[in-house]
């Protein structure tokens, strides 16, 4: 089952995401070998990153990461590393973060994997945890009704409400 991205008021079953291309590809994120060696540590044999994007935080936004075991075949892409550790995306969260590059870093506040240089975001937050979509794209949704309807995100904040 899809999660919803747009969580306020609504109850969304289903979306689409016209995709640029047919099959996706392991290219569809840069991970920097500190993010490798420090992922080979802290996860467990089976344990996968998981990388999704949800709303909220304070650019419209965010990404999460959990150590994860589960796989879902038909909504999760897989990239695999040679120490062992691996990385999950939803597809629906691969829209968002497409081209990005994932990175650990230690600074004075934390230590922490994150999205970085991603090419479909304008603004973010300054700590790097959200951030607002750069490109129009169209989703379409189906409601609790079975009725289609479209949304356009062109970097505002929405909420979508069905009466």
């Amino acid at each position: 089952m899809l999660r919803p991205l747009i969580k306020n008021r609504v109850n969304l079953l289903n979306f689409y995401f016209p995709s640029s291309s047919s099959s996706l590809t392991n290219n569809f994120l840069i991970v920097t070998e500190k993010a490798i060696n420090q992922l080979g540590k802290v996860s467990s044999p089976g344990e996968n990153l998981r990388i999704s994007v949800d709303s909220g935080g304070c650019s419209g936004f965010e990404y999460k990461m959990i150590l994860d075991k589960e796989i879902n075949a038909k909504e999760d892409e897989i990239i695999k590393f040679s120490n062992g550790a691996s990385v999950v995306i939803d597809k629906i969260s691969l829209e968002f973060i497409r081209g990005s590059k994932l990175d650990y870093s230690e600074d004075l506040m934390r230590a922490a994997f994150r999205i970085i240089d991603n090419p479909k975001a304008t603004n973010g937050c300054s700590c790097g945890a959200s951030f607002s979509p750069k490109e129009i794209f169209n989703m379409l949704i189906i409601n609790r009704f079975g009725l289609p309807f479209n949304i356009y995100l062109n970097n505002y904040r929405f909420q979508l409400i069905i009466t």
